[in-house]
């Protein structure tokens, strides 16, 4: 079927870094201190975020626009492995990343109170809270895990566009063009796009991301739950150990995308608020996938596909899903690629207004991974190596990790508010590091090995006869 939906595995690379005893924090100053700018100075920069920025409500959309993707339809076959017991895996990432994403929004909160130039507009905020928890090597580590994860996941956009394209357009009007050639216009349609400055400037773009998603959820729970009242009996594999840990990089995966939580915070009008949104989206996405994941392995059993669309009947409901994920992966990309674009515009000093630098830079951008697109067509397998692994430490090992040094920082130190963790909490902030690498060393074990049996193709600039292939 070349209606192939590409799915990375998410996985953990967990590199030890051993810092030095003495590495801790600047002194926290406050904007009185003569060596900090003083607080009116920031004024008039804090009123325009203020003026311009995201409320709860349009933040945990962009959240959950950005999150609730293509992981959600392989929630079903994730089950299989599981059993019923898969749903209380929904139920464990739901709460954990409730407290990880709340966790990441308390940093910045943090930070915010004892540092001036997080006041007004940060463009790199992730590597930012990183560089202040761990010096610069946290920073530099926040920042390559982030360009990988993000930029790899354009990419594979790029790809999913063109196949979802090439498979619709050849059903409706028997257009045969090679996958190559879609993604070539593919790049050019979605360019334009990512000219927007920051998230603040596109707030339509994540509805639409969302509002796709949930419509072809519901008309995928409705078709599903019609074909399987047909099945005279619903046969359910029994749990393997094997079915459990890739459930849990499914699941994990669904549940990933805390790198662009950073760049979404820094654009609201009140950012000691993101926790509300954090909340508010996460369990937006508790909503589709519980019930995804239910409707889809019960009502179809062992006869559940890897991609939930392929075991749809054909017909016009199965077009109009293709489209709604068309719609939404296409409204979906300037949001994930937005944050590395800051982050480099920031390195090149290039202007935060609307300006032609901005447009050809990140034109570049989208065509830069046009070209990785078309020279490795099916590189599913690398992704699940090189995007698991970064995004694992950013969505479950990062942020418990970057609010305790940060909140111990506080400890002891004269005229700040210090921060005190209770012993519960360091515990299940350690918990979710280990669980967190743990679960990712499995599935980088099984991105190496999809890997060693890989079959590469041409890159399509070689061989223009290249269909892409990918595994979900």
């Amino acid at each position: 079927n070349k209606h192939v939906l590409l799915r990375i595995d998410f996985a953990s690379v967990w590199v030890s870094l051993k810092f030095s005893s003495d590495l801790v924090l600047d002194p926290l100053l406050h904007t009185g201190h003569p060596d900090k700018l003083g607080h009116n100075d920031l004024v008039p920069l804090q009123k325009e975020v203020m003026a311009g920025g995201l409320s709860i409500v349009t933040a945990a959309i962009f959240l959950a626009g950005e999150m609730a993707g293509s992981g959600v339809l392989a929630l079903p076959y994730a089950l299989l492995g599981t059993g019923w017991a898969g749903l209380f895996l929904i139920v464990f990432f739901t709460i954990n990343s409730l407290f990880t994403g709340t966790r990441l929004g308390l940093c910045w909160v943090m930070l915010e109170d004892r540092y001036d130039e997080f006041k007004g507009e940060v463009r790199d905020p992730y590597p930012a809270i990183g560089k202040k928890a761990f010096g610069r090597a946290g920073e530099i580590i926040s920042l390559i895990c982030i360009c990988f994860t993000l930029y790899g996941g354009g990419c594979v956009f790029i790809v999913l566009i063109s196949q979802l394209l090439q498979g619709v357009l050849m059903e409706l009007f028997d257009l045969d063009w090679s996958i190559c050639f879609w993604m070539l216009i593919t790049a050019c349609t979605l360019a334009p796009l990512t000219w927007f400055g920051t998230p603040k400037d596109f707030w339509p773009i994540a509805v639409g991301a969302l509002v796709t998603t949930v419509v072809a959820c519901i008309i995928i729970m409705v078709n599903v739950a019609q074909e399987g009242a047909e099945f005279e009996k619903v046969v359910y594999p029994a749990p393997t150990v094997n079915g459990f840990f890739s459930a849990f990089g499914t699941i994990m995966f669904a549940f990933a995308g805390a790198s662009t939580f950073p760049t979404i915070q820094a654009d609201m009008k009140d950012r000691s608020q993101f926790k509300y949104a954090a909340i508010f989206a996460i369990l937006i996405l508790f909503l589709i996938y519980f019930p995804m994941a239910s409707v889809g392995y019960f009502s179809l059993g062992d006869q559940v596909e890897d991609n939930i669309v392929v075991a749809m009947s054909n017909g016009w409901q199965k077009v109009t899903v293709e489209i709604m994920l068309l719609l939404h992966l296409v409204t979906a990309f300037p949001i994930i690629t937005n944050p590395p674009a800051q982050m480099f515009e920031e390195m090149l000093k290039i202007p935060t207004s609307f300006n032609i630098k901005r447009c050809l830079f990140r034109t570049f951008s989208v065509f830069g991974l046009l070209f990785i697109a078309e020279t490795i067509p099916s590189f599913g397998a690398i992704l699940n190596l090189v995007g698991g692994s970064t995004v694992t430490l950013l969505t479950f090992v990062f942020p418990p990790l970057f609010y305790m040094r940060i909140a111990d920082a506080t400890i002891g130190v004269k005229g700040v508010q210090e921060k005190r963790i209770p012993l519960w909490e360091r515990i299940y902030c350690w918990a979710l590091i280990l669980i967190g690498v743990a679960g990712g060393c499995v599935a980088t074990y099984s991105a190496i090995v999809s890997i060693a049996d890989a079959e590469f193709s041409q890159p399509c600039y070689i061989s223009t006869n290249v269909t892409a292939s990918a595994s979900h």
